[in-house]
């Protein structure tokens, strides 16, 4: 790291197609990746006093962002994989050879996987509201269980836009700022199609086996009030990530970055520190 403020590629294909941006002209490169159906902009309340060492880069994920809906083809959804590729592949055209990478929700284990794919590139890893599994099995509290998630499935495919209401209502139990608001239109802004392929691959994810081989430090960041990832999640994933470190914030549902931001930038700076 040096102390000089360091070049961006903005503009090649990637960058345009994600969306690239930054933030801050600090000489530390600090990554931000967005859960479901939010997108980059989700980060900006929490970025309002970003500390100067860091460049914050932000971007939208295909599929994942309602933002990059008209060129994502459900049918090569299958699993995280592509998305840590895309992920790594962005990084490289934009120059970042070294960053650390702070990730919402599914995001988190998107990081984790491009971690393990090129350990070199990333200092350290912050996963917020994270979740190997989220399906329940004999030794594992996941959050759900399987004919919820064949409800949830069947009830986005019959009215999409009535399902998103009743999603972000489950999700962020308590509002503030706004954020049911904000993520019910987002929700509502997402292809019925590639929400529902988005989120079954979500849903089906186990990453369980692979937390052993995360080789940077990584910082795990809980709400305790989650309704989509239990306390025991957290837990699990600090017993299981070699070099993790547990924080407990106090937040309430599944995305704290918009209900309480300045809580979680607090977390985040730490974690990091």
């Amino acid at each position: 790291m040096t102390d000089s403020i360091p070049a961006l590629r903005l503009d090649g294909p990637l960058a345009r197609q994600f969306r690239l941006r930054r933030v801050g002209s600090g000489p530390d490169w600090l990554v931000f990746c967005h859960g479901f159906a939010t997108g980059q902009a989700s980060w900006d309340d929490v970025l309002a006093a970003l500390p100067p060492r860091y460049s914050a880069v932000l971007f939208d994920l295909p599929g994942v962002s309602p933002d990059r809906q008209e060129e994502f083809d459900p049918a090569d959804c299958h699993s995280l994989a592509p998305f840590a590729d895309d992920l790594l592949a962005l990084l490289d055209e934009a120059g970042i050879s070294a960053c650390s990478f702070v990730g919402q929700s599914v995001a988190g284990m998107i990081g984790a996987l491009a971690s393990i794919e090129d350990p070199r590139r990333f200092h350290r890893l912050v996963a917020i509201n994270s979740s190997p599994r989220y399906i329940n099995d004999a030794t594992y509290l996941g959050g759900f269980d399987r004919p919820q998630l064949a409800s949830l499935f069947d009830s986005m495919a019959l009215d999409f836009q009535a399902w998103a209401a009743g999603f972000a209502a489950g999700v962020i139990p308590v509002d503030a700022n706004g954020a049911i608001n904000r993520f019910v239109d987002c929700l509502r802004a997402m292809r019925p199609d590639v929400a529902i392929a988005i989120a079954r691959v979500i849903f089906s994810i186990d990453m369980r086996p692979l937390l052993a081989s995360i080789p940077v430090p990584m910082v795990l960041i809980h709400s305790r009030d989650d309704p989509a990832v239990p306390p025991q999640v957290g837990e699990y994933l600090s017993r299981h990530t070699p070099r993790s470190t547990l924080v407990w914030i106090d937040a309430i549902g599944h995305l704290p970055q918009l209900t309480a931001p300045q809580v979680v930038a607090d977390a985040v700076w730490a974690g990091l520190a």
